[in-house]
């Protein structure tokens, strides 16, 4: 049984005097702060108390609860990555997934290039809340927010399966926003943050692995339903099935190492430490200590202008894809941008580990920005699949590895706000990018020439990346 909150003291002042600390279906129960445990305890202080060694039976232990059971066999922290992945499965699933209704949606409602992109630029809202978010979860913690993000999904699903109306468009693209600023990126980072240090960068690449697996298992899924059922059961299933399968992960969450006894990677922390519900003195820098240094606003810089032509992408790449290629050939693509996206997620974030971040974004953004070039210079399949791979690849690995360089530069201690900070000036640039594409191409400006003007964006985000040297230790508290 887990430890309630407040109760540590107390147990401790009892053991002091010889007494049990609680009764559990009649026995008497005492605390193990090792194991994190109660077990039975003598009824009589004379009596033997229970054989503690490693293999003897201990007839009177309560059974361990699933947690306890898991953290005896493994790291805890790889379930927490497993939560990450499901949380970026049910993202890429609504950021993704807007664009594949578009065609659906124009031909019943006949909206604009220009309107259907603002749904998207409503939908990351979640980006403008990115210091709320961040701040709600270091008071909160993360398990309470990915929980009722869930929630809220399945609702917002609901919402965009019923609506009637570009007002009813943009409410739902507004609550999947909401609930993607609870359950998002920045949501998953902070927990990889907590739970992890030596091994960020992996962990990070493989919880974050989870949305581009979504875009090629779940989108191909979600095209063949349309095909089937229609676009509108297609949604509303769509968010029963995130209720259903994600809810259960979700629960599984725990905030901080340290509220199972343990620190980041697994090692244990001092028995007065036990069952802390978060950290105390996390190291790491201050906001306001953040906010004063160089990298910070390098790093800012640099998330800003890659997120424009990846903002662009998510709404305008499919339609263009099916506009050369057909919609069937299409899905084929977007299948491989994601395939190349979980390798960049996987592998790119174990380099993370191995070779300086901010090296390796700032190459990963300029072959993003070649990568645009070749798309630009011609509509063949032969330069859509070599476009596809590279940007899939550098999107995977610059996602891994930019929320694990936040974490090495500035730490755990204010993780949540200074990445919501961040968020929330790349969040202007998120929301401007698809309307801005999608007025140019509804004034007949070519493919080509956005293709261009993108890459030019994502090779200056490059330059800030090779900038944004680690803050010096003098800086921190």
């Amino acid at each position: 049984m887990d430890l309630p909150s407040g109760e540590r003291a107390a147990i401790h002042e009892h053991q002091a005097r010889g007494r049990c600390g609680r009764f559990f279906h009649g026995r008497r129960l005492d605390l193990d702060p090792f194991a994190g445990t109660w077990r039975a305890c003598a009824v009589n202080r004379r009596e033997a108390p229970p054989d503690d060694r490693p293999g003897a039976s201990d007839p009177g232990a309560v059974p361990l609860t699933f947690v306890a059971r898991v953290q005896k066999r493994f790291f805890y922290g790889w379930i927490i990555v497993a939560a990450g992945f499901c949380a970026q499965m049910i993202t890429s699933i609504s950021m993704q997934g807007l664009a594949i209704y578009a065609q659906p949606l124009r031909q019943e409602f006949g909206w604009t290039a220009a309107q259907m992109s603002l749904g998207r630029s409503v939908q990351t809202v979640d980006t403008l809340l990115g210091p709320l978010g961040g701040a709600l979860v270091d008071r909160f913690g993360a398990k309470r927010l990915m929980v009722a993000g869930t929630i809220l999904y399945c609702a917002a699903f609901a919402l965009f399966g019923t609506m009637e109306s570009l007002v009813g468009f943009y409410v739902a693209c507004l609550s999947m926003g909401l609930a993607n600023s609870l359950i998002g990126l920045l949501t998953v980072s902070q927990l990889i943050n907590s739970w992890f240090s030596a091994r960020r960068s992996t962990a990070m690449g493989l919880a974050v692995a989870g949305f581009a697996v979504a875009g090629f298992v779940a989108l191909p899924l979600i095209v063949l339903a349309e095909s089937h059922v229609g676009w509108r059961l297609t949604a509303i299933g769509t968010g029963f099935a995130i209720l259903g399968l994600g809810l259960p992960v979700m629960l599984l969450v725990r905030s901080h190492p340290e509220a199972l006894g343990l620190r980041p990677d697994g090692g244990p922390v001092p028995v007065a430490g036990v069952h802390a519900a978060r950290p105390s003195g996390a190291e790491g820098l201050s906001l306001r200590q953040a906010l004063a240094t160089h990298a910070f606003w390098f790093v800012t810089a640099a998330m800003a202008f890659s997120n424009f032509h990846q903002a662009a992408l998510l709404v305008h790449l499919f339609p263009y894809l099916e506009g050369v290629s057909g919609r069937a050939v299409a899905t084929l693509f977007l299948a491989e941008v994601n395939v190349f996206n979980l390798a960049g997620r996987i592998f790119g974030g174990m380099l993370g580990d191995l070779a300086p971040k901010r090296v390796l974004l700032g190459t990963n953004v300029v072959a993003a920005a070649v990568a645009l070039i070749i798309l630009a210079a011609s509509p063949s399949v032969v330069a859509i699949a070599i476009f596809a791979a590279i940007f899939g690849f550098a999107w995977g690995t610059r996602t891994a590895v930019s929320s694990a360089l936040i974490g090495e530069y500035f730490g755990r201690r204010s993780y949540g706000k200074i990445a919501g900070i961040v968020q929330t000036f790349a969040a202007i640039v998120t929301i401007i990018s698809p309307v801005a594409v999608g007025l140019m191409l509804d004034a007949s400006v070519a493919y080509g020439q956005v293709f261009i003007a993108l890459a030019v964006l994502t090779a200056l985000s490059g330059l800030f990346f090779f900038l944004a040297r680690k803050p010096q230790p003098k800086g921190a508290a």
